[in-house]
């Protein structure tokens, strides 16, 4: 029967996917897209693969083995989470790709200097945190000690705040600023990559490769006005799969090629299935959101006796105050109604946006979860193709939307603490640049043209051409 059902999942899933594609609205660009990729991976290739290969590392994992009618109930609500985010993301949006507006020609001189400014309050931050997060004491202990809550399973520092130690997050969307401002100039490039290398030695963080890959493709696609991925960048692709996949298996791979050392409860905790066939090393943790959306289905409400309703969004007033100002703040919402890891094994796993659904009220919840995602994101892509396009509009946008598939994989508050990083130096940036033309228009109101020196020097007062030829 599961066989059935998977085929018939299959099927709605590559339908959809052929009338979007048809659709006027669609694009590499669309949020949907997105989703219908995420849905693709998780919730039909992967459910394929599992049963005809006869995975089943993540169920010992789990200490949980779904029965039929579990796993088929899981397949039906995955499919219910893809109907309504496709209404509301979808079917209802009326925007529409205008690849025939003009790009911005590059920075204003006012936008560079609003840049370099940034640059100069944020990348000392960032190394600061970086030094954070691979150094160590003399005694060898690490500078951050994290420590697991028994109740909840959720990490949480000790003795530094997480806005500090995350805060080398935002050398991601400096990087990109500077390859767009530069229009992709080779050398633009070295900041990313020295953040590339970076991550390569902590062994930690995978989505920090694929977030800036995925964005810095929008913004190419972006400039060159194209509206489907070619194929030489699903080519380029591969070996980013293969980092993400050697990063789940051993985490400390890389940092060996640094330090020479190697931990080796580290790899023993991500190499645990042994010996076997050559596809066995794909049965992991990284693609099995089904099988954790399983476990949820099936322990609420019928072990937990009740629904979150969802309280979990409470973290949101909880969450942006460091626990060095508040040494009791709860360790996620502060209201728990439903903790997963009271039934099972849940550590580090994730329920998916439609597990968070499911958790808040059911079958309800996730088509209500799902349509408001899809609302949220729809409005984002209206806003992106709406007017003229600018520098902040292009920037925000390519790198929000490669940020959804972690919301959708993850499920709750987590795209709040990735767009603080991520988006919020975008629009501090903004915010200086605001600050530096009311200067302008301050001098400019004294009479006389004021002309900032910079990258490309640009007079702030128009030039006008009188009959004699001479400019006044």
């Amino acid at each position: 029967m599961i066989g059935v059902v998977l085929a018939f999942q299959a099927a709605i899933w590559l339908a959809l996917s052929f009338l979007f594609i048809r659709s006027r609205n669609a694009s590499v660009f669309h949020p949907f897209a997105y989703y219908l990729t995420f849905h693709g991976i998780v919730f039909v290739i992967w459910p394929i693969l599992q049963y005809a290969l006869g995975f089943e590392f993540v169920f010992y994992y789990m200490w949980f083995y779904p029965s039929e009618e579990t796993m088929i109930s899981t397949l039906m609500l995955t499919t219910l989470g893809l109907f309504g985010f496709a209404i509301f993301s979808w079917l209802t949006d009326n925007g529409v790709p205008r690849f025939d507006r003009p790009n911005p020609p590059g920075y204003t001189t006012d936008e560079w200097w609003a840049f370099i400014i940034l640059a100069v309050l944020l990348v000392p931050l960032a190394l600061y945190a970086i030094y954070l997060n691979t150094g160590t004491t003399a005694a060898g202990t690490p500078l951050v000690v994290m420590q697991r809550n028994i109740d909840t399973g959720i990490m949480g520092n000790t003795n530094e705040t997480g806005y500090l130690t995350s805060a080398e997050t935002v050398l991601i969307p400096l990087s990109l600023m500077l390859i767009w401002g530069t229009r992709f100039r080779l050398w633009s490039f070295l900041p990313l990559i020295l953040h590339f290398v970076v991550k390569l030695q902590n062994g930690w963080g995978r989505w920090a490769f694929v977030l800036p890959l995925m964005s810095l493709g929008l913004l190419f696609l972006c400039r060159r006005k194209k509206r489907w991925v070619p194929l030489s960048f699903i080519a380029a692709a591969i070996p980013v799969f293969i980092i993400f996949h050697q990063l789940g298996e051993n985490r400390t791979a890389y940092q060996s090629w640094f330090t020479g050392e190697t931990d080796a409860q580290a790899n023993q905790t991500y190499n645990t299935k042994g010996e076997g066939r050559w596809i066995d090393q794909f049965d992991g943790l990284d693609f099995a959101n089904v099988d954790y959306l399983a476990y949820v289905y099936d322990v609420v409400p019928k072990e937990s006796e009740t629904y979150s309703y969802f309280t979990q969004y409470l973290q949101l007033f909880t969450e942006p105050i460091p626990r060095v100002l508040w040494p009791g703040k709860p360790f996620g919402s502060p209201i728990n109604l439903v903790n997963l890891n009271d039934y099972g094994v849940f550590l580090g796993l994730t329920p998916s946006i439609i597990g968070d659904g499911w958790i808040s009220a059911g079958w309800f919840g996730v088509f209500v979860t799902l349509g408001i995602v899809g609302y949220l994101t729809k409005r984002m892509h209206s806003w992106f193709w709406s007017g003229n396009a600018s520098n902040l509009k292009i920037l925000t946008y390519c790198i929000f939307v490669p940020l959804t598939i972690q919301w959708y994989r993850d499920g709750g508050i987590s795209i709040t603490k990735f767009m603080l990083f991520t988006i919020g130096p975008i629009f501090l940036w903004r915010g200086i640049l605001r600050v530096i033309q009311k200067r302008d228009i301050r001098r400019r109101s004294k009479g006389g043209d004021f002309v900032i020196p910079g990258p490309r020097t640009i007079p702030l007062r128009r030039q006008t051409i009188g009959q004699s030829g001479e400019r006044s």
